[in-house]
């Protein structure tokens, strides 16, 4: 055996053993729901909350979504708020009729006149300037809680001493290829993110759902920080006002929000404002490079085992050897990544997932060049 083989054999054992340790990593956010999963809710533990639903043209989306958050069974006090940026079908109509029957609604509105374009902030600073409450939880009108357990199960973290709450948003159940593959990805995701939160300083959090305490909010001037950013609300709330220990994170099979699958064209679009935002998030170089070891770990792996086995085709022992190391990984990897997807209640992955796997980077190729290519002042707020 050759040199070159040699050295070949010892770096993919290298590559072997520590692409098995990071594939550990997919078992966190799993463990992480199980353990919140088994426990019980208490009444006098429990903040009182306002749940602050931004929508924009989406009364459909509020006819069926909003009785379901108007209907939960929360032992403290609790309140929703709807914050209708200026939309022109019928939501103002739909949220007076709710009103009438049920007292915990509340609606306010952004004028057409408001010269900020960065209408998310604005309408989450106004829904939370109306909450008479402890805490509110951000989400949006696309959003669903999976029962009427939800908003007591997700308030659950929110202990003395913590002052955020990031919580897990999946897509609706769906067969479309494409619809599979922003499933993957959201996940592939949150279990980098949501583990870093709970052991480290927060990174990111979803506009989707996000708990944070009243008074923290104000004491930090809100989004004051970050104004000069479009998008990127939550996750830069959190990422420059939360310190390690003051985040907790709420995973639990009840408490994850389930969000109506978005459009196509819009899938890239959040992906290259994400890659925005990050470049302005603080812990970007120790997250960064956390996030590509695992994107790009299993792919060099993979290369390694390739041209490994091309320059041992002659010893068909070490060949099926290499092969089948590369086989346990990815076994062991689909057990770990669809026990935390089946405790998430998502769809597992299982033929599709190291076609997925390989085709994390590309897409995130894909996001990075389109951002290179956009102008930077699509991403920043302006004045009309």
């Amino acid at each position: 055996m050759s040199d070159t083989a040699l050295i070949a054999l010892g770096v993919n054992f290298v590559l072997w053993v520590l692409t098995l340790i990071l594939t550990a990593h997919y078992s966190c956010l799993g463990n992480i729901s199980r353990r919140q999963g088994v426990t019980q809710v208490n009444s006098q533990a429990l903040p009182s909350v306002a749940v602050v639903i931004v929508a924009q043209e989406e009364a459909g989306e509020l006819r069926r979504h909003l009785p379901v958050f108007l209907q939960q069974k929360y032992p403290a006090e609790y309140q929703v708020i709807v914050v209708d940026i200026h939309s022109t079908d019928d939501t103002q109509k739909l949220l007076e009729e709710l009103e009438e029957d049920y007292p915990q609604l509340t609606h306010s509105c952004i004028p057409p006149s408001a010269r900020d374009i960065s209408k998310q902030r604005l309408a989450m600073m106004l829904g939370t300037k109306t909450a008479c409450t402890e805490w509110v939880v951000f989400t949006k009108a696309d959003c669903c809680p999976g029962s009427n357990e939800w908003l007591a199960s997700f308030m659950l973290a929110a202990e003395q001493g913590k002052e955020a709450v990031i919580g897990l948003t999946r897509y609706a159940q769906c067969e479309d290829i494409q619809m599979r593959k922003r499933q993957f990805l959201r996940l592939w995701k949150q279990m980098l993110w949501i583990p870093f939160a709970e052991h480290h300083h927060p990174y990111w959090a979803e506009d989707s759902l996000l708990a944070y305490r009243r008074e923290y909010f104000f004491s930090h001037q809100g989004f004051r920080s970050d104004s000069k950013r479009l998008a990127g609300a939550a996750a830069l709330l959190v990422n420059r006002n939360i310190s390690k220990g003051q985040c907790a994170v709420s995973v639990s099979p009840k408490a994850v929000l389930i969000q109506d699958n978005p459009l196509p064209h819009t899938w890239l679009q959040e992906r290259v404002f994400d890659a925005d935002i990050a470049r302005h998030a603080a812990y970007k170089y120790l997250y960064g490079c956390w996030y590509d070891i695992k994107m790009l770990i299993p792919l060099i792996y993979m290369t390694s085992t390739v041209v490994t086995c091309i320059l041992c085709l002659e010893n068909y022992i070490l060949t099926g050897v290499t092969a089948a190391l590369w086989l346990c990984v990815w076994i062991v990897r689909d057990i770990v990544f669809n026990r935390t997807a089946r405790q998430l209640n998502i769809k597992t992955f299982h033929l599709l997932l190291p076609f997925l796997c390989a085709a994390v980077p590309v897409w995130e190729s894909q996001a990075w060049i389109k951002w290179c290519l956009t102008s930077k002042k699509v991403f920043r707020k302006k004045f009309v």
